[in-house]
Parts: C-alpha cells; structure tokens; sequence
C-alpha cells in the first residue's frame, strides 16, 4: 500500500517530536546519580540506555548524510514499504507496541559492558542525543523524497548486512522510542529503590551504582 511522501515524512517526525518530549520530560533535571543507577533486575542505567540509542546512530547517521548528498536524485509524490521495511519497523517498535526484544550486538552495547574502565559522562550523552535528534530530522525530509536516495545501501550495524536508506530510517525511529521506554522503566525502578531504602531509614541503599566522587 503506497503513501504519500509527504505523509510519510510528517508521521516520523510527529514520532521523533514526541520522543524528544518524552526525553525532555524524563531526563532534565536529574542528578547524575539518578542516571547512572541500575535498578535490581535491570543490566544498563537510564543514561546507558541514550548512550545505546547514540551508538547506534552513529552507525547510520553519517552514512545517510552522505547519501542526502547525492547528485541526480528524482524527487517523488508517493512511496511504498517493503514487507521487510514494514517487518524491521515493527519489530524495533517498544516492547509496549508489541515489538521483539533483540540483543544488540556488543559493538553497540554501553561502554562499561564494552570496557569497565571507560566511564561516562551524563551531560555529553544526552548533548549528543539531542543533536542526532536535529540530524536525524534533517535526514527524514530528505531521502524519502526520491527513490535512488531510499534505496542507496548503508551498512548496518552487522558488519556483513547492508541496508537500504529508508530500511535505516524505519530502524532508527522506533528504536530511539523502545529505548525511551525501557529508560522510563529504569527511572521508575530507581525512584521506587530509593523510597524504599529512605522507608527502611538505610541511605547506602539509595544509589549503590554510583560512582564515587574523588
């Protein structure tokens, strides 16, 4: 079933508007300590979550720049989604939204998992963030626009898969909005630690994974 492209570009960016709202409303103004607690029964902290999202784009945003670059590229009215474009978008949906949980690979996982001694700075992550936001905006009102710019291959983040641009985009969106959520939830989790260590009169309780200040 075909859309138009116009269609289509209004609808990722009212989800890549609502993802920055809900960064916006569940990321400003923590402390530190807040970001980088791990909840009993979860592996990454919150900002571990945004930094996974940045690894990833990072993958594919350079490359789909380049790609918006391209010379000679017809412009077009309607666009259609492959099976398999439909299939990848639906399963990087939220867990909430009836997506699949998939392993990232360890290339892209946190760092700490990567590396224990590397260590992570909040503020830069969320920077980060939000400036691929802006770039990724910038990348949607473009490539869907013309079939040569839709199809050009980037390569994935499996070294051995090349994915066509628009394959890239319907990853990136739902991706950025599954890994919200699971931050959500990772919130959640620290805030309920912490009433019940201030409950239990016990503060070593509160923020056990934070680092310690020198």
């Amino acid at each position: 079933m075909s859309t138009t492209v116009s269609t289509y570009v209004d609808a990722k960016l009212n989800e890549l508007a609502n993802s920055r709202s809900h960064f916006e409303k569940l990321f400003y103004f923590l402390e530190d300590e807040e970001l980088l607690f791990i909840p009993e029964g979860e592996l990454w902290s919150a900002i571990e979550c945004i930094e996974h999202i940045n690894n990833v784009n990072e993958v594919y945003l350079p490359q789909l720049t380049k790609i918006c670059q391209l010379e000679n590229a017809k412009e077009r009215e309607s666009l259609t989604l492959s099976g398999f474009q439909k299939w990848v978008g639906n399963k990087m949906a939220p867990l909430s939204s009836a997506g699949s949980k998939v392993p990232a690979p360890k290339s892209i996982q946190p760092r700490r998992l990567r590396n224990p001694d590397l260590k992570i700075a909040p503020q830069k992550v969320m920077e980060n963030f939000i400036s691929d936001l802006s770039q990724l905006e910038k990348i949607i009102r473009i490539i869907p626009h013309s079939k040569e710019l839709s199809n050009a291959r980037v390569q994935s983040v499996v070294p051995a898969v090349k994915l066509k641009a628009l394959t890239a985009i319907e990853i990136l969106v739902p991706h950025i909005q599954r890994h919200m959520e699971q931050a959500q939830r990772i919130l959640e989790g620290g805030r309920n630690a912490k009433l019940e260590a201030e409950a239990n009169k016990n503060p070593d309780l509160i923020y056990p994974t934070a680092p310690t200040k020198e």
